[in-house]
């Protein structure tokens, strides 16, 4: 059966506003679907509707026509692949990503836009270049899971209850405001820890920051070479080269959330191990483990 253009456009405008999602981004693959589901034949008086789930388009309809049917699934199909790519907010090239333990696809600026960048100045917190508060107004602190969280609490003066800020070590310049607390609010065990911490920082040959401390990077989280990574590495020149090959691919792009970070010091001599052979090699060779 074949429908007029009118009659498509009526079709495609009128069902657009069933379909829950978290912004615009999908409006055009939305349009595109519901024309394709035109030309394989939908019945133009059933409504459709669908949402975003786990980062995807999903569109729950079906059909009896066992033909039909078919053709819808696989259009169906096709636009949950095309949505994981598609980011949600825009509509530009996107990823999945975990966010507040949802998961959504968006591109990396509407990504930054839901982290916590943090910014210290003259005691002065910001967040996302918001002022936060004084560091001078934390009453308490409460730092847990191996001083990778914590959380501040601060008094105000024209109240008498406490505000609570809650920070995490992926969000950039953790690192940065844990070393602005005044010493005084840490217990003695905490102060000696913090303390020995960012006293005795050592160089990371991975991610060339002065940034490890007890074997591991606190910037990019990786270990520092050590014989029990003899089970997996031949040698130390490989494990390097391969970490450092995983972190310039950044396919989750935690690199790129990193360079906001200012928490370390940058090595200035430092160098990738790895030349473009051996990059595109192992390029390759992820792409063949994914088939």
């Amino acid at each position: 059966m074949e429908f007029s253009k009118d009659a498509i456009d009526q079709f495609i405008e009128s069902n657009l506003s069933n379909f829950s999602i978290n912004g615009s981004g999908w409006h055009s693959l939305i349009r595109e679907m519901l024309y394709e589901f035109c030309i394989a034949g939908w019945n133009l008086d059933e409504k459709v509707f669908g949402k975003e789930k786990f980062g995807g388009l999903r569109c729950y309809i079906s059909s009896p026509d066992e033909a039909l049917n078919k053709k819808i699934q696989e259009i169906k199909s096709k636009y949950i692949r095309l949505s994981g790519k598609t980011c949600e907010k825009c509509g530009k090239e996107g990823k999945g990503r975990f966010v507040n333990s949802w998961e959504t696809t968006l591109c990396f600026d509407h990504y930054v836009e839901t982290i916590n960048i943090l910014e210290i100045d003259n005691d002065d917190v910001k967040i996302n270049d918001k002022y936060v508060f004084n560091t001078n107004e934390i009453s308490r602190i409460d730092v847990r899971n191996s001083y990778s969280q914590m959380t501040l609490y601060i008094s105000s003066s024209f109240t008498d209850r406490e505000k609570t800020f809650h920070f995490a070590r992926w969000e950039p310049n953790f690192y940065l405001l844990l070393n602005s607390i005044p010493q005084h609010l840490f217990s003695i065990e905490d102060k000696t820890y913090v303390k020995s911490m960012f006293e005795n920082l050592k160089d990371c040959e991975i991610c060339g920051y002065k940034s490890v401390f007890e074997n591991r990077c606190l910037r990019c989280i990786k270990e520092s070479w050590n014989n029990s990574l003899l089970k997996y590495y031949d040698n130390k020149l490989e494990y390097i080269k391969e970490i450092q090959m995983d972190l310039f691919i950044d396919e989750d792009d935690d690199e790129k959330v990193r360079q906001f970070d200012k928490s370390f010091e940058k090595l200035p001599d430092f160098k990738f191990l790895f030349n473009d052979e051996e990059l595109e090699k192992y390029k390759k060779e992820l792409q063949e483990m994914d088939l």
